[in-house]
């Protein structure tokens, strides 16, 4: 375990963490005057993201998801509350997105390797496309239980677990009486408190091509920041980019956006809303935001004009 090393800052100490989980880096940074109590919420924090990564981790062959996977189109199969939190979100936001963003896009994204520019054929991409639908997932409360209707279909909440993961660090940070908190999972953010006295923490969001310019700053205060964008996993074929975020109606990288930053209450929703958005476009992106309160949208589309979302609160949002 990494040493938790502290900074000066004023009359208090900012306390700074990093480990590698669920496939990411995550990093924890609090603003606190006892090191006893820090150092304390800090691991328990980490441990409650290991959980996470545990339960939903479709890596890991005990995992939640990689049973309901294995059962698919044979049985349902009991899951963690924590895990059919999150599935229930997502179908949430399947259904508000009118599908565009989908927890089963596993057997079609898998097809393609971004790493060594490979894409599907198109007959097996069409093939493929038949086990991805969000509304073959089927949700049992009262047992607690998951089942995917139909056999080759796959669970992946890659888009959505890491800003789960994220609330619930900030949550046990909360519980442990630490208010001034900034955890970083894999660039799903929620901001707690101030960074030190009155002065807020600040996110830039690079621009998706040329990562060295800001194109805003946001200043959250007890709110989450997420990025989606196609700058993350890519490769270039024939003067084409073709990236991760994929349309779960066609299996291919959707095209209306270069990258998408969501602010909310939420990590969890921030990270599901920037990749559903990212796959409907500015247009119908913006559409379903005045459903959405306190849920804020920087879009830098095609074209990569910068779009800003409507109403966005005092203070929150500076050039760069």
């Amino acid at each position: 375990m990494a040493a938790v090393a502290p900074a000066q800052d004023g009359r208090e100490s900012l306390y700074r963490e990093s480990r590698v989980i669920m496939g990411t880096a995550v990093e924890i940074t609090i603003t606190q005057t006892d090191p006893q109590r820090s150092s304390a919420a800090l691991e328990a924090a980490f441990r409650e993201i290991e959980k996470i990564d545990l339960l939903m981790s479709h890596y890991r062959t005990e995992s939640d998801v990689s049973r309901i996977t294995r059962n698919a189109g044979e049985r349902e199969t009991p899951v963690s509350s924590e895990t059919l939190e999150v599935i229930q979100r997502a179908l949430h936001f399947s259904q508000i997105s009118a599908g565009a963003f989908d927890i089963t896009i596993g057997p079609v994204f898998r097809l393609w390797n971004f790493r060594k520019g490979e894409s599907p054929k198109e007959n097996i991409l069409r093939e493929n496309l038949k086990k991805v639908d969000y509304r073959r997932i089927k949700v049992d409360l009262k047992k607690s239980s998951v089942f995917l209707q139909n056999r080759g279909m796959q669970l992946d909440l890659g888009a959505i677990a890491k800003g789960y993961a994220a609330d619930r660090a900030s949550r046990v940070l909360r519980e442990r009486g630490i208010e001034n908190f900034l955890v970083n999972a894999g660039g799903d953010l929620q901001a707690g408190g101030f960074r030190e006295r009155g002065t807020p923490w600040t996110i830039g969001i690079p621009h998706p091509r040329i990562p060295s310019q800001w194109i805003v700053k946001l200043h959250p205060q007890d709110a989450a920041v997420a990025t989606s964008g196609d700058s993350e996993k890519f490769f270039l074929k024939d003067g084409e980019r073709y990236h991760h975020l994929l349309a779960p109606s066609t299996g291919k990288p959707a095209r209306e956006c270069q990258s998408v930053t969501i602010m909310s209450p939420s990590a969890m929703d921030a990270d599901a809303l920037s990749t559903a958005i990212f796959v409907l476009g500015p247009q119908k992106g913006f559409a379903l935001l005045p459903q959405l309160p306190e849920v804020h949208a920087v879009i830098v589309d095609r074209r990569g004009s910068v779009l800003l979302s409507p109403n966005w609160p005092a203070g929150v949002l500076s050039p760069p």
